[in-house]
């Protein structure tokens, strides 16, 4: 599309086509009645056909110089012939000045002074008076404020385009930074917690083995307490490794779908609580990330919890909604509500703002609405 005259003509080309269509059929229409048809007809044909190849057919043309002076040369041509078949053929003056202004830049002056000129002459409007000639200058000048006017109102809708382009860019990009530094937190707090559980627990059995392989032979009741105290560190280490790995894939998400995971977790809990928990999903499912589907379900699993413990409620409504580009859940309770600001788990677990934390890691949000006697939502939002 134009780059001289500076606007995206495939925004607009209806109006051309429409337009250039509209002074030429009219015009014909009085030609008809009153010149000679055969050759009126054929310049109309001539000048639709030279139309449609040049400017309908190749719009990617509209930008480029050399096609373009070559239209309009012909278009001229066709102009001016048509002008000396029938006055009324001066109307194509309306739709030749902005397109001409439109694909040709500033350089239009040109050809437009040598259109005016020409079809006034062909049209007999010279002969008029100064008021022909007036009336012709004006509608020259008219079109190209026209013109101008559609090309700033175009370039200003271009450059908001653009502007909401890297808007979305650098959304995008602020949030795959997000899911990385949730990654790396993530990676840092399991570090932390294979030092202060699994490493301390391996240093306690090594201590405790060493212990029972110094009193082995004089003391071998020590040494049994030892090794039943190593035994016990053993094992305490290796529940933590499970309980490590779990937290890195929860094994609901094995093998099964996201939403058959919810609806199992659902289920579980109501079995456990004696709370009805139910499952409702809207839109089309679509495969999400690992993270996502990991970050949404641990949410779940904690509201739940939280539900059981706090909120008295007698009924659960986990809604999951694929809404195109965005995936939402929303964790309904009829329970007693709070007001203010969340309070922290007594027993140190994850907490409602674990779960902000958490969401925020894979690019998302999450929201907590609660009243007194009204119950609790909390709406977590992840782009896909």
């Amino acid at each position: 599309m134009s780059e001289s005259g500076g606007i995206r003509l495939d925004r607009l080309v209806w109006l051309w086509h429409g337009l250039f269509a509209a002074t030429l059929l009219v015009p014909t229409v009085f030609a008809l009645v009153d010149g000679d048809r055969l050759l009126t007809a054929a310049l109309t044909a001539g000048f639709a056909g030279w139309y449609w190849i040049m400017v309908a057919r190749h719009p990617g043309w509209w930008g480029r110089p050399v096609p373009m002076v070559l239209y309009w040369c012909g278009a001229i041509a066709f102009t001016v012939a048509l002008a000396g078949q029938h006055d009324a053929y001066s109307m194509l003056l309306y739709s030749q000045y902005p397109l001409m202004f439109i694909t040709l830049g500033w350089w239009s002056l040109v050809p437009i002074v040598v259109m005016t000129a020409l079809v006034g002459w062909r049209a007999g409007a010279w002969d008029g008076g100064a008021d022909a000639v007036l009336s012709l200058m004006t509608t020259a000048g008219l079109a190209a404020v026209i013109a101008l006017f559609v090309n700033a109102v175009v370039n200003q809708s271009e450059q908001r385009r653009e502007a909401l382009e890297a808007l979305a860019a650098t959304r995008a990009e602020l949030a795959t930074t997000a899911r990385h530094a949730g990654m790396l937190e993530e990676r840092q707090r399991l570090a932390r917690e294979i030092h202060d559980t699994v490493a301390q627990a391996l240093t306690s059995v090594v201590t405790q083995l060493e212990a029972a392989d110094q009193a082995i032979d004089e003391r071998p009741d020590d040494a049994r307490r030892h090794l039943d105290m190593a035994r016990r560190s053993a094992r305490n280490g290796l529940t933590d490794i499970r309980r490590s790995v779990r937290e890195l894939r929860p094994d609901l998400l094995e093998g099964t779908s996201f939403g058959e995971a919810l609806e199992r977790a659902c289920r579980r809990w109501s079995a456990e609580t004696g709370i009805l928990a139910g499952l409702q999903t809207t839109g089309t499912a679509i495969p999400l990330h690992p993270d996502i589907e990991t970050a949404l379900l641990r949410t779940v699993q904690e509201a739940l919890v939280n539900t059981a413990k706090h909120a008295s409620a007698s009924r659960v409504t986990v809604t999951l909604s694929y809404l195109g580009d965005t995936v939402s859940l929303d964790i309904d309770d009829d329970g007693a509500g709070f007001a203010g600001a969340p309070r922290p788990r007594a027993d140190g677990g994850f907490g409602l703002a674990g779960m902000r934390e958490r969401i925020a890691a894979v690019g998302g949000e999450l929201h907590i609405e609660s009243t007194p006697g009204s119950g609790t939502t909390i709406a977590a939002s992840v782009p896909v």
